[in-house]
């Protein structure tokens, strides 16, 4: 995987854990964190685009990993990892 990751970003994205919840500060690389935790999982261990929901605090951190998602490809197709759900957190709630 092609993304420049830190030592504790990489353990988040890689965690064998069934949920993990990414907490830091602004401009920390949460929603690249949380992209690339999609995209292993689904390109690496295969699981289910429709069994991962990733939930960002703002409408912004949404739309910049729905892009990412959505731009992720697999040669000429697109990656698996564009079908999981994003959404904020009242988003989901409401």
């Amino acid at each position: 995987m092609s993304w420049e990751l830190d030592e504790s970003q990489r353990e988040a994205v890689e965690a064998q854990d069934r949920a993990v919840m990414v907490v830091a500060g602004p401009g920390t690389g949460k929603t690249r964190v949380l992209t690339a935790r999609a995209v292993w999982l689904t390109e690496e261990l295969g699981v289910d685009p429709a069994k991962i929901l990733a939930i960002t605090y703002t409408n912004r951190a949404t739309a910049e990993m729905r892009s990412r998602l959505a731009s992720r490809t697999l040669g000429n197709e697109p990656s698996p990892a564009s079908e999981v759900a994003v959404s904020t957190f009242h988003s989901w709630a409401y």
